[in-house]
């Protein structure tokens, strides 16, 4: 799937929320995805049948990150990965000493393992 307005929109999703450390922009980003593919339409407003299977399949893909990674906050995901440590990207010093930890190098992993679970769910029943 290519919606260059989608994957624009989805840039705010970044560092859990407009970096506020909230809920993981990956599995964030993987719910509008099967949304796209699963859910209704503005033309199909009344069509329940659609909204729960998408509710459904992001339900499906948020218990599993839960379960893969221990939680959906990206500041939880950060602090584990960083060994107990939370650093606030948003204050100079901390950005650097996160840096220096390599505390976001396992990101890339976890978005391609979220986005590996969400083309899984994609491709059931096809």
């Amino acid at each position: 799937m290519k919606d260059n307005d989608l994957f624009k929109a989805a840039s705010g999703l970044s560092g859990g929320i407009g970096w506020m450390h909230d809920t993981c922009g990956s599995l964030l980003g993987a719910s509008l995805i099967l949304g796209l593919k699963y859910g209704r339409g503005r033309e199909e407003i009344d069509n329940v049948e659609k909204l729960i299977s998408s509710g459904e399949k992001v339900g499906k893909i948020y218990k599993w990150f839960e379960k893969e990674f221990g939680t959906t906050k990206c500041r939880e995901i950060r602090t584990i990965f960083s060994g107990g440590v939370y650093y606030n990207l948003i204050i100079p010093m901390q950005a650097e000493l996160a840096k220096e930890a390599g505390v976001l190098d396992p990101c890339p992993q976890l978005i391609a393992k979220t986005a590996a679970k969400a083309a899984e769910i994609l491709l059931e029943n096809v």
